[in-house]
C-alpha cells in the first residue's frame, strides 16, 4: 500500500485518539466500503463492500457475523473474491476493572472462502480462525481494536495466514456509528482499508 495512503489513514485516526462505547456487547448491523491492495499475488487491487452484524450470545461473549466482497484488477485478469463467516467472540469486560479502559478478547469462527484465483489463500473451501487481541475504551463514544487473527483452509491445514488489524469505532449516538480500519495479511501481503457505517438498535 502506498505511503501517501498509509498517511492519510494515520492522519484520519490520531485525531479520535484524544478523546467508549465498545464495539462489543451490543447489537448491531453495519456496512462497508473496502480498498484492497494485495502487492505479492499479481499485483491486485480494488474495491469491495462488506455486511456485518452483532448479536449477544452471553453477558460476556458476541456471535459475529460477516460477509465480504471484492472485485480486483489484476496485471493480466479481473477477479472476484467474496467470503462468509460466523465467529464467536469472548470479552474480558473486567479486565482492568468495572471502568478500566482495556478489554482483551478472543474468539474463534468458521466460514467459507470462494478465491479461484488464490488471491487470500490458495483454494476456495471452508475456513477457521482463531482471533486475538484488546480493545481500548478511550471514551463513551470512541474506542480502538487491535486484534490478530490466524485463519486457514479445513481441508488444507498448511494453507494458512496471519492477519493484524486496528479498528476505530466512534459512535455518533447511541444508534449510529461509524468505524476506519485497517488490516494486513502478512503471507500474501494483502492490505484492506474499510470505512464502515455502523447501526445499534439497543
Amino acid at each position: 500500500m502506498n505511503s501517501l495512503t498509509k498517511t492519510l489513514v494515520l492522519s484520519l485516526l490520531i485525531p479520535f485518539l484524544v478523546q467508549a462505547k465498545s464495539k462489543f456487547g451490543d447489537y448491531y448491523l453495519g456496512f462497508g466500503l473496502d480498498f484492497v491492495e494485495a502487492e505479492d499475488t499479481a499485483s491486485y487491487d480494488g474495491e469491495g463492500l462488506s455486511l456485518f452484524a452483532n448479536s449477544l450470545a452471553s453477558d460476556e461473549a458476541d456471535f459475529h457475523f460477516t460477509f465480504n466482497y471484492a472485485g480486483l484488477d489484476g496485471n493480466t485478469s479481473k477477479e472476484t473474491v467474496w467470503n462468509i463467516g460466523a465467529d464467536y467472540i469472548y470479552h474480558l469486560d473486567n479486565f482492568s476493572g468495572a471502568d478500566g479502559m482495556i478489554r482483551p478478547f478472543l474468539g474463534i469462527g468458521i466460514g467459507y472462502l470462494d478465491d479461484s484465483a488464490g488471491i487470500s489463500l490458495a483454494d476456495d473451501g471452508f475456513t477457521w480462525n482463531l482471533q486475538f487481541g484488546t480493545e481500548l475504551l478511550f471514551t463513551e463514544e470512541i474506542s480502538l481494536a487491535i486484534g490478530g487473527k490466524f485463519f486457514g483452509l479445513w481441508s488444507e491445514f498448511g494453507e494458512t495466514d496471519f492477519d493484524l488489524g486496528v479498528d476505530l469505532v466512534w459512535w455518533i449516538n447511541d444508534v449510529h456509528g461509524v468505524s476506519l480500519g485497517y488490516n494486513h495479511a502478512f503471507d500474501r501481503g494483502i492490505d484492506v482499508i474499510g470505512l464502515n457505517y455502523l447501526y445499534s438498535w439497543r
